[in-house]
């Protein structure tokens, strides 16, 4: 089938299905960093707070002029009936640095370093999986939408994104968003080096028009060009205005895995469209979805890519405030069944909450206390139809 670009309608857009013939089992011990498993507390900030978070959690490590930083991900699983959320934090180092600023930044909130079990959801034979990856429609310096910008709407876009997740009970779906720091100087170096002048010049001269032509994918530059709008030269400031931000290069993968195939297919397709329905922005940026054939490289490519929370670089590099929107824990605007809400306060937040409460109303202080399966893929598999 090969990749559908973006000049093709979504709806055309087909989803093929693989077959699990073997058993698809990740052990926690077989991955290099650690898993952390997040109970959200409903009454937080949601996207506001993930922008914080990943403020906190941006550490470049640049070596021989190189970036190498690790890569960490965030996953929303929806495994056979029940959601969960995941940090994957790359070493034990990351992993302690995410502990303490997810509890601090989403308060009551509970993180889990999890020491034995899954690190992936099963895939069993018999399940038929279909998947995608996510990619941005025009020059990635051009923002998609997010809480700073525009705003979103209809409220948090997980609303609808785990409402497509949700699926039979005897289904896998899963949205992971890996993401690697960017270096400070990500809007002057860019990819192929262009800056934030440069595609601010291109829009108000029209020549940034989308990525409509394949042969973009391919490494050749040939943009569709045409008159410049007053979007273009609005989105030409807005460009601009990213000097000195914080970014993360970004991947993000849709999976989807059932006995039935349609069911496999209609969720892959589904939720991926949902990231392409709530991110654009006004600007015409937004998120395309790419479906993955099902041949053997190609597939087997993909779960390993899943499994190991490989970073590819495929030159989309966001802002914190756009990476919030894509990767962040939940509030209870979200309304979808089968969430993990963690009910209680922790005990320090109790404690905090009544002490005001007792220095508001001059009562004398209290003294209460509260208390080994085979991966089953090819080691050099390329993966997302590279």
């Amino acid at each position: 089938m090969g990749l559908i670009f973006g000049d093709e309608s979504r709806e055309a857009k087909e989803y093929e299905t693989y077959p699990i013939t073997a058993p698809f089992q990740v052990p926690l011990e077989s991955l290099p960093g650690e898993l952390l498993e997040i109970h959200p507390y409903k009454d937080n900030d949601g996207i506001e707070a993930g922008a914080n978070l990943l403020q906190a959690l941006h550490d470049v490590r640049i070596r021989d002029g190189e970036n190498a930083s690790d890569a960490h991900a965030f996953e929303i699983w929806f495994d056979r009936g029940q959601f969960t959320f995941r940090l994957y934090a790359a070493n034990e180092r990351a992993s302690e640095r995410f502990q303490r600023r997810t509890t601090n930044t989403y308060t009551n909130s509970e993180v889990i370093p999890l020491s034995e079990g899954k690190a992936f959801p099963s895939l069993r034979p018999g399940d038929h999986v279909a998947g995608s990856f996510l990619a941005e429609e025009r020059h990635t310096f051009l923002p998609i939408r997010h809480h700073n910008a525009e705003g979103f709407e209809h409220g948090d876009p997980y609303s609808d994104i785990m409402g497509e997740m949700l699926t039979l009970d005897d289904s896998v779906v899963v949205v992971q968003v890996v993401f690697k720091p960017a270096a400070k100087d990500w809007t002057q170096n860019g990819p192929d080096g262009e800056s934030v002048a440069d595609i601010a010049t291109d829009l108000r001269n029209g020549s940034v028009a989308g990525f409509k032509d394949p042969l973009f994918w391919l490494g050749i530059r040939e943009l569709d060009e045409r008159k410049a709008s007053r979007k273009d030269k609005e989105a030409a400031n807005i460009v601009e205005d990213q000097r000195g931000e914080q970014g993360f290069h970004v991947n993000v993968r849709v999976l989807a895995a059932s006995p039935q195939p349609r069911e496999a297919r209609e969720r892959a397709r589904g939720v991926a469209s949902m990231f392409a329905k709530y991110y654009n922005a006004t600007t015409e940026q937004g998120l395309d979805h790419h479906p993955v054939d099902a041949s053997d490289e190609t597939m087997q490519g993909l779960l390993a890519d899943l499994f190991e929370r490989r970073w590819h670089d495929r030159k989309m590099i966001l802002s914190i405030d756009e990476v919030a929107g894509l990767a962040h824990i939940p509030n209870g605007e979200i309304e979808v069944p089968q969430i993990p809400w963690k009910t209680t306060q922790t005990g320090s937040q109790i404690a905090a909450e009544a002490g005001k409460h007792e220095s508001e109303t001059a009562t004398p202080a209290a003294s209460d206390e509260t208390d080994e399966p085979a991966w089953g893929y090819e080691a050099d598999s390329h993966g997302e139809g590279d």
